[in-house]
């Protein structure tokens, strides 16, 4: 039976995209740079889209957009991260305390049995948090060489490709059979689009989120704030999934506020993230066609595959076999 050339252009696609699947069981490192290097040029390209927008010159609408993206690195990696990183263990002891010293009980005096099941599961988190905690200070001092090297290449990545796109963009057809490029080419263009709405949503619902933990914990743990305003960004570069894991160290360090303050607080939290949730699932439908269940289900496929990292581009390739699905496939 013969293929046709949209057969055929699929074909292709496929043989490329199981081998870099299969590339990326083999090398994590491969992986983690191919995933920060995406992220870290579809930023870069948000900011050069806006910057042509308003008429500034192709070359210097990249040199500002790489000027911007990297002075906001540094000013992370100077000012931001390393209090972050110092804050990790007084804030560990912290919740710590806040579970040792059981403070729900006061709340819940009248609830004997609601105050028993909350003990039970502080009881069972205390472990996994002291277990997770451990880890992640072990790991971290192993892969901090090979962080380096991530970083490294990221850059390099994100410098030439975004310098060279349009020669990147025209070259990537090349790679596919003569026949089947113009099918190729117009699959990446729309795989792009949708990768770079995902970014661009995905970032500034991270925004939002981290600019409201700032101003919210600034009143209410003032201590934490830098370090919940950073843990908030990062969850919530993780969709969906990535709230429940955030939420879990705030509703714990927020018991120690007492009872009308922690409803407060896990209220505007809750609400801060609808609004996130929302606009998140509307843009994303209308985008990419993506529906929240599939993305779920990615989520928990790649990240089983792949582990933490795979959580941040389990979406991207659920983008993925769904442009793929409706150019392909679909009737």
């Amino acid at each position: 039976m013969k293929l046709s050339i949209k057969q055929q252009a699929l074909l292709y696609i496929i043989i490329y995209a199981v081998a870099f699947f299969i590339a990326f069981m083999i090398s994590k490192t491969l992986l983690y740079v191919f995933v920060f290097s995406l992220i870290s040029i579809l930023v870069v390209n948000y900011i050069y889209k806006n910057l042509v927008r308003i008429k500034i010159p192709h070359a210097l609408a990249v040199i500002i957009s790489l000027a911007v993206y990297f002075s906001v690195l540094i000013y992370a990696f100077v000012n931001i991260i390393p209090l972050v990183v110092k804050q990790v263990g007084p804030f560990y002891e912290f919740m710590r305390n806040i579970l040792d010293s059981k403070y729900w009980q006061d709340y819940l005096k009248n609830n004997p049995q609601l105050s028993e099941i909350i003990g039970k599961i502080a009881d069972w988190a205390g472990p996994q948090i002291s277990e997770v905690f451990n880890n992640y200070l072990l790991d971290f001092a192993k892969k901090i060489p090979s962080f380096l090297v991530i970083l490294f290449y990221s850059i390099l990545f994100t410098i030439y490709i975004t310098i060279y796109t349009r020669w990147t963009t025209g070259s990537l057809p090349g790679l596919f059979p003569k026949k089947v490029r113009p099918i190729v080419e117009d699959f990446l263009k729309k795989l792009g689009t949708a990768l770079q709405s995902y970014v661009d949503i995905m970032l500034l619902g991270a925004i939002i989120v981290s600019v409201s933990f700032y101003v919210l914990f600034s009143v209410y743990l003032p201590q934490y704030k830098v370090l919940l305003a950073f843990w908030g960004f990062i969850t919530n570069l993780i969709p969906i999934v990535g709230v429940v894991i955030e939420w879990i160290p705030v509703i714990i360090v927020t018991l120690v506020l007492g009872l009308k303050d922690f409803i407060i607080v896990n209220i505007i939290v809750a609400l801060v993230h609808l609004g996130a949730f929302l606009f998140f699932i509307l843009i994303m439908k209308y985008k990419a066609d993506i529906n929240p269940v599939l993305m779920i289900i990615f989520i928990f496929v790649i990240g089983l595959a792949y582990g933490l990292v795979g959580t941040f581009f389990a979406v991207p390739v659920a983008i993925f076999f769904v442009t793929v699905w409706n150019e392909f496939i679909k009737g």
